[in-house]
């Protein structure tokens, strides 16, 4: 209290910051308890090509028991993950395009999808794993705000 008086607030005035602040916090919880604490998220690799024929060749090869690392490296044409594997990491949704997506998302963990179209080619994926994971103060923080925007 005695800094606080130094810079010209009275107790009064720090005694309802502080009520101002409580109130804040508990309207927050109350506003975000239906806000999901946890997301989605798919760890996926694929094989980029640029026509459909060429996008079942490589399946092919695949469902015969070639190795999805060296077929990527040979035949991708996305040079950003084409040398990983064709490893794209873990995404959440909307991070990638809808089409790959909704295929992403709707395979089964190991499956080697049918080829899936979107405006970059055709894409082979395999889903490694599938799961909800907890998300980050970050994370939280841009739901809440995506909320807010949303109405």
């Amino acid at each position: 209290m005695t800094q606080l008086s130094a810079i010209g607030l009275t107790e009064a005035q720090v005694r309802q910051l502080y009520e101002t602040n409580v109130l804040r916090q508990k309207l927050f919880d109350i506003i975000t308890a239906d806000v999901p604490r946890t997301q989605d998220e798919v760890w996926a690799r694929h094989i980029l090509v640029s026509d459909e024929a060429t996008a079942n060749a490589v399946r092919q090869r695949l469902l015969n028991g070639e190795d999805f690392a060296k077929v990527a490296a040979e035949v991708s044409i996305d040079t950003g993950t084409k040398d990983k594997g064709g490893d794209l990491g873990w995404f959440g949704k909307g991070a990638m395009v809808a089409e790959f997506e909704t295929a992403a998302y709707s395979q089964k963990v190991g499956e080697i999808g049918q080829p899936v179209k979107s405006q970059f080619g055709y894409h082979i994926i395999q889903v490694l794993a599938h799961e909800e994971v907890p998300l980050d103060a970050t994370g939280y923080a841009r739901r809440n705000k995506l909320r807010s925007q949303l109405g």
